[in-house]
C-alpha cells in the first residue's frame, strides 16, 4: 500500500546485521505485519550506532491490534541489544502519529520519498536518554 514497487527488496537486506521482524497469526500462520531492521548512522548524527527501521507494514485488518507496536518494541529490543544511541525510520506523514505514540519525535521537513511518491518526515528515538 505504501509503496508501488512489487519487489520489496531494500539494500541492506542481506547484511550480517539487518534483522527482519515479523507477525504472524497462529492458526493460519498468515504474515500480517512485517518489518526490517538496519544499522544506519542517524543523519542528525553520523557517530554513535543508530539502528534505521525500513518497510514496515502491517495488513489493513491487523492495524490498531497493537501488531505494529510490538515490531516497534521488538525493533527497540534489537537496537539496544546492539548499543543503538538512535532508532530512526522515513514516516509516511499519514503514519507520523502512530510513531509519535511510540515515543519517535518528527524531525525536519516534508519530503517525498521516491520510492513510494508520498509524503514523509524523518523521526528518531533517542535511547540514550
Amino acid at each position: 500500500r505504501g509503496t508501488p514497487a512489487r519487489d520489496a527488496a531494500y539494500d541492506g537486506d542481506h547484511e550480517s546485521t539487518t534483522v527482519h521482524i515479523g507477525a504472524a497469526l497462529l492458526d493460519s500462520h498468515s504474515i500480517v505485519a512485517t518489518s526490517t531492521w538496519l544499522v544506519r548512522p542517524w543523519p542528525g548524527d553520523q557517530d554513535p550506532l543508530a539502528v534505521q527501521l525500513r518497510g514496515m507494514a502491517v495488513r489493513d485488518a491487523m492495524q490498531n491490534t497493537g501488531v505494529g507496536r510490538a515490531l516497534i518494541d521488538a525493533g527497540i529490543a534489537h537496537a539496544r541489544s546492539l548499543g543503538a544511541r538512535w532508532v530512526w525510520a522515513k514516516a509516511r506523514d499519514s503514519a507520523l502519529y502512530f510513531y509519535e505514540r511510540c515515543a519517535f519525535s518528527v524531525e525536519g521537513e516534508q519530503f517525498i520519498e521516491p520510492a513510494s511518491g508520498v509524503p514523509h518526515h524523518l523521526v528518531v528515538l533517542d535511547l540514550g536518554s
